[in-house]
């Protein structure tokens, strides 16, 4: 399991050891590597597991909504991912015995996979009509890339942040490490220029914390085993 952010591995291993580019055993069938933002850091990961022995690559965690009708806490098991100008489909069979297993049922379709943040409800907006894609992340489609190259199983498994219509505050923005963790002094800096924000990071805050709570209910269906190819 490629997973950039430590908040979405703590929705898996919320008491574990996480240590930055180093495979940490769930169980006895699964693998994490925490590995940062970024479709570079996460085929880096993908390609470290499978030095390590994994047979099938899961990219999992947090997403943004493209189409208007996915509300944050959304759970997504996407059947494509657009990444650098292709399409690449997970592994269907997979994918269906993991939606059996799931409730509510997750949402499916087309997600992209971009180097930056959207940041704009404009720029989602423009992207959603131009890929027709339904959400977007920056690690899924590498890790797909990396899954296709080697000749394994690909899985996508996310759950939805910030709405369509949600322009990410810059503080959110700024204000975080690669990992995901707040920096204290930046994001103080970009609330100072911009106070107003407050609102919108409380806001964002809570749908961060539907999206999370997605995820964590959706491993406590699936467990270790669930999602073992």
């Amino acid at each position: 399991m490629v997973v950039a952010l430590q908040n979405e591995a703590r929705t898996l291993l919320p008491r574990g050891d996480l240590l930055r580019s180093a495979t940490v055993a769930i169980g006895t069938s699964l693998a994490l590597r925490l590995c940062g933002m970024g479709p570079e850091k996460a085929a880096e990961a993908a390609r470290a597991l499978l030095a390590d022995g994994a047979t099938a690559l899961v990219s999992y965690g947090l997403a943004g909504a493209l189409a208007p009708e996915l509300a944050p806490g959304t759970l997504l098991l996407p059947e494509r991912v657009a990444f650098r100008g292709e399409d690449r489909v997970v592994d269907l069979s997979w994918r269906q015995r993991i939606e059996q297993r799931l409730s509510p049922r997750p949402s499916g379709g087309l997600l992209l996979t971009l180097p930056q943040p959207l940041a704009t409800a404009a720029d989602k907006a423009r992207m959603h009509r131009e890929t027709g894609a339904d959400a977007v992340d920056m690690e899924s489609g590498a890790v797909l890339e990396v899954a296709a190259a080697a000749g394994v199983p690909g899985l996508v498994l996310r759950a939805v942040v910030d709405g369509a219509a949600t322009s990410l505050p810059q503080a959110a923005v700024a204000g975080v490490d690669a990992y995901g963790r707040p920096r204290a002094a930046p994001l103080l800096r970009a609330l100072l220029r911009r106070p107003r924000e407050i609102g919108d990071l409380l806001r964002l805050g809570g749908d961060l914390r539907l999206a999370l709570n997605s995820l964590k209910r959706a491993w406590s269906q699936l467990g270790t085993e669930g999602l073992a190819t």
